[in-house]
């Protein structure tokens, strides 16, 4: 994955004329951007877009504050994810392309080289010779969900950032090599979930959460209004062969509910249907978040096919897209704080 850099409007200026899609195709690759400040020297601050590139809400909240001409204070940085994946076969259609590594993925070890992990060591090579004083990451979901903020463990400052960003707050527990772990050691760095992708009301949350981490007080120390933490992770087991639907048929294993990621962030008790299974092997796993398999206090199967939860849960990112569930997860089940 080439970088390519572009300084002020003036070098920007050429990309943004025309059509967000089109302003996209022009780009062609990743792209890193700065925009100088008005103020002294010493301050900055980033906000990455499209590290997925199905999602859309947060790249065109960010086209829009940059046709604006904004000048800030402080230098604004700006990284565009995976153009690439993002222009492949029409707009938005793939998080990541075969052959490719999630990009939100890529951001911690370098033991293994890819062309994503070299872009990525690219960018952060460059961000460390940048005084930043605040990230934010702009994500959609693939389920209904309200939009959310998420913040690394153990990081109290990037939770304030977090509330003046979203009423609701996920505290991560994974090392998953994400951008916003791989900042979060430097400054208080938050990403944030804005719904579903490709409707008007996801843009218009991230273009929000951007006036809002733009204009952010780093020294507000206010928490979060409802905050959580990830407990479990659930996934479904390689080679079972599943789809979203209500009932099996001959080229299934597994059926899964269509309609759970209605209960982001709410509850499904115990005795909750969660599909059909064909036969009586497990078809899903739970881990907790220091890796061991609690699938069995989790799930049970009965004798009817049935797919039961066992306790009460409270899922987070709860899919409803195969590919999603194949290359990341099914959902995470979460605590209140």
């Amino acid at each position: 994955m080439s970088l390519l850099r572009l300084d002020g409007h003036e070098e920007l200026a050429p990309f943004l004329d025309a059509s967000d899609e089109e302003a996209l195709r022009r780009l062609g690759r990743t792209t890193l951007i700065r925009i100088p400040g008005t103020g002294a020297e010493g301050r900055a601050r980033l906000v990455s877009c499209l590290l997925h590139g199905n999602e859309d809400s947060g790249l065109r909240a960010v086209l829009e504050l940059l046709r604006s001409g904004v000048r800030l204070e402080f230098d604004l940085w700006v990284l565009i994810g995976n153009v690439e994946a993002a222009t492949v076969d029409g707009l938005f259609g793939h998080r990541y392309l075969d052959g490719q590594e999630d990009f939100n993925r890529v951001w911690g070890s370098t033991d293994v080289v890819t062309p994503q992990r070299e872009s990525a060591g690219a960018i952060l090579g460059i961000l460390r010779a940048v005084p930043l004083e605040a990230a934010l990451d702009l994500h959609n979901t693939t389920g209904e969900s309200p939009p959310h903020a998420i913040v690394p463990v153990g990081w109290r400052e990037a939770e304030a950032l977090a509330a003046t960003c979203c009423e609701l707050v996920l505290r991560w527990s994974l090392d998953a090599g994400t951008l916003m772990e791989a900042l979060s050691p430097r400054c208080p760095s938050v990403a944030v979930e804005c719904g579903i992708a490709g409707v008007s009301s996801g843009r218009e949350f991230a273009a929000g959460v951007l006036r809002r981490f733009l204009d952010a007080q780093l020294t507000d120390p206010r928490r979060p209004e409802r905050l959580y933490e990830t407990a479990e992770r659930v996934e479904v087991l390689d080679g079972i062969r599943f789809a979203f639907r209500e009932e099996l048929d001959a080229e299934l294993d597994l059926a899964l509910r269509p309609d759970l990621d209605a209960h982001n962030f709410g509850l499904l008790p115990a005795g909750t249907r969660m599909g059909r299974v064909r036969g009586t092997r497990m078809p899903l796993r739970a881990v907790d978040m220091a890796g061991a398999d609690v699938t069995d206090g989790l799930f049970n199967i009965d004798g009817d096919g049935d797919l039961l939860l066992i306790r009460d849960v409270t899922p987070v990112m709860i899919t409803r897209a195969v590919t999603q569930t194949q290359r990341d997860c099914y959902f995470y089940a979460a605590v209140r704080i």
